[in-house]
């Protein structure tokens, strides 16, 4: 039996590993060359029309500033806007009623200052038909232009009123009041036992939501 023996030296050694790294290198490149794979991609053209999306609400905007001008331009304009037609009678029966106080008070005022200047103006051609007295006349007079004041204030609220309820239903014009929603009053009577000291009698309320 034959026996070889190999001697390696240091610089063969060093050799020999360089030759395997560059081998291992070689076959690494190869394998990645081997297993990449390149996509090719188009541009692409979009052909059609374009239409805008609408984002806008589904309902018509209501303005309550709109309302409020109407209502101030014209009393029961921003109501009639806000479609609370009902509403436009009361307000022009309140300024009806307040006219016909003012127009009264007004009336009083000039029949008691002429029988005040007949009373006192020392012409015997000239006669004071209230029958009332200067002083009396003096009081008469004062309290119809209090009164007649009270009229005009009561023209203003309404005034005022009609715009404030114009601006009020138009931010509401949109509020969804369900029909679950109602409310309701009743007798209540509770009792604890047998004692009738602990009895409780009221109203009882429910909201029902």
């Amino acid at each position: 039996m034959m026996t070889y023996k190999i001697s390696l030296t240091s610089s063969t050694f060093k050799t020999l590993v360089a030759l395997l790294f560059l081998l291992f290198a070689a076959h690494l490149a190869k394998a990645q060359r081997d297993t990449t794979t390149v996509i090719e991609t188009t541009r692409g053209e979009i052909s059609g029309n374009v239409t805008e999306v609408d984002e806008s609400p589904d309902f018509e905007e209501h303005s309550p500033k709109k309302a409020s001008i109407l209502s101030a331009v014209l009393p029961g304009a921003g109501q009639v806007y806000n479609k609370k037609y009902w509403k436009v009678p009361i307000i022009y029966g309140g300024f009806a009623v307040a006219g016909y106080f003012l127009n009264d008070n007004l009336k009083q005022i000039r029949i008691f200052k002429e029988g005040f200047q007949a009373e006192n103006d020392g012409n015997p051609n000239t006669e004071n038909t209230t029958g009332f007295s200067s002083p009396q006349l003096v009081d008469f007079i004062d309290q119809y232009k209090t009164w007649r004041d009270w009229s005009y204030v009561a023209f203003g609220i309404i005034y005022i009123l009609n715009i404030v309820d114009a601006s009020v239903d138009a931010h509401l014009f949109h509020f969804d009041v369900s029909e679950d929603i109602s409310m309701n009053v009743a007798p209540y009577h509770s009792r604890f036992g047998n004692d009738p000291w602990s009895a409780h009698t009221g109203l009882s309320l429910t909201l029902k939501l």
